[in-house]
């Protein structure tokens, strides 16, 4: 789950040794060199979030494109398989 992935974003102010102290626990780094340059952007789990907003991005506008035979709005989402067969039976009835 998502949840076992968490990091508090208030660790970040704490002190340079509890911060390195739990980010080795909490994210499996035998050791963190220069934990005062730890940034919270380097252990993102970005593809995590860019699947978050693509799922968004379908719901919110191509997924109700596609349902009234509009081109895809946004090509760098790509419409599921399911959707695809759903456009296509509606093209040719």
């Amino acid at each position: 789950p998502v949840t076992e992935r968490a990091v508090p974003v208030e660790i970040f102010k704490a002190e340079e040794a509890v911060r390195t102290g739990f980010l080795r626990k909490w994210c499996g780094m035998g050791s963190i060199h220069g934990a005062s340059n730890v940034d919270i952007r380097s252990i993102l789990d970005w593809q995590y979030y860019k699947d978050r907003l693509a799922s968004a991005i379908m719901k919110i506008v191509t997924i109700p494109a596609a349902m009234q035979l509009v081109p895809n709005p946004v090509e760098r989402v790509p419409h599921p398989d399911w959707l695809l067969k759903i456009v296509r039976e509606r093209a040719d009835p």
